[in-house]
This record gives structure tokens, sequence and C-alpha cells, in this order.
């Protein structure tokens, strides 16, 4: 590795790069069914009729599933068990800080004892190591991207493949056709 491409490349506290905002209160009895995503700590819990922020954004788990990250790209609504980043995207992409963020081992920041929690300033402490220009974290953002695209992709059709041989042996083997 020569220099020029070390300088490409900076180390920065979680804090200076990213604020993780709360979400809020939203229990089930107050949803009203909608297509509004509602995020937990475990991703998807429910639906609403209103957002509580425009996307796209990253999901952080808070409370319950310490650590988990979750990108969205249309409005949402995260309650109170996340934090919420939203996108600065003059100096970040959002995909990349997307994976950067699920490598960051925040699910090891676990600070209290009943309920998994992910305390604000302990987040904030983390290092995070990134390329210093937008366009490679464009780059990196989008091949990663695509590739968890593509495992979508092969996990269906595992999926899909796995149905059909539970079928075949049902055909020949308990049916006997």
């Amino acid at each position: 590795m020569n220099i020029k491409s070390i300088e490409l490349w900076e180390e920065k506290k979680m804090g200076e790069v990213v604020k993780l905002h709360y979400g809020k209160g939203l229990p089930e009895r107050n949803r009203v069914r909608g297509n509004i995503p509602v995020y937990g700590s475990s991703g998807i819990s429910g639906w609403h009729n209103k957002k509580l922020i425009d996307g796209p954004s990253i999901i952080v788990g808070r409370k319950g599933s310490v650590g988990t990250v979750y990108l969205e790209i249309g409005p949402s609504y995260p309650i109170d068990t996340v934090y919420y980043v939203l996108p600065d995207d003059k100096k970040y992409n959002l995909s990349f800080l997307y994976y950067l963020l699920k490598i960051s081992n925040l699910d090891k920041l676990n600070s209290d004892a009943a309920v998994p929690g992910l305390n604000r300033e302990h987040a904030y402490s983390q290092l995070l190591v990134f390329p210093t220009e937008i366009d490679i974290q464009t780059k990196i953002g989008g091949i990663l991207a695509n590739l968890d695209d593509l495992i979508q992709i092969n996990n269906r059709r595992i999926g899909m493949f796995e149905e059909i041989a539970k079928l075949l042996y049902r055909e020949w083997f308990v049916e006997f056709r």
C-alpha cells in the first residue's frame, strides 16, 4: 500500500460521523393500518399510516436486539427501541455508512443488565475507518448492495429448490408415483 492510498482513508469516532436520533413510542394499539414500516430493534414490527421521518435512513437497535442495523430507503416510523441516522449526502454515502455500521460491533456494546441496551455515548466513541472521498464510499456501498441483492436472490432460489425437493420426495417415496 502506498502513502497516497493511506491518505484516502481516515479514522473518526462514530459521533463525528453520524447522529443517533431517538425513535418515538408508538404502541401497537395506536397504529393505524397503512404502508409506512414501523421499525423496532428486530426490524419491521408493523405498519402505520403516518411517518416519523422521510427516507432514506439507517435504523440501529437500541433496546432488545442491540446494535442491529437496517437500511430503509423510504419513509418510516422508528419506535423508541431504536436510533435512526439521517443522511448527510455531502460528506457520506448512506449505503456505505449502513455497511460500515453493520460491521462496527455495535451489538457488543450492551450496557444494560436487565434489558439489553445500546448507550449512545458508548456508540459515539467507537472508531470508524472509511474512505475520505464520497465517490469511493459510493462505489463500495454499491458493490456491497449488489452482493446483498445476489444473496437474497440465491436464498429465494434455495427455498424454491427445497420446496421442489420436498414435493418430489413426497411423490416418489410417500405416494409411490
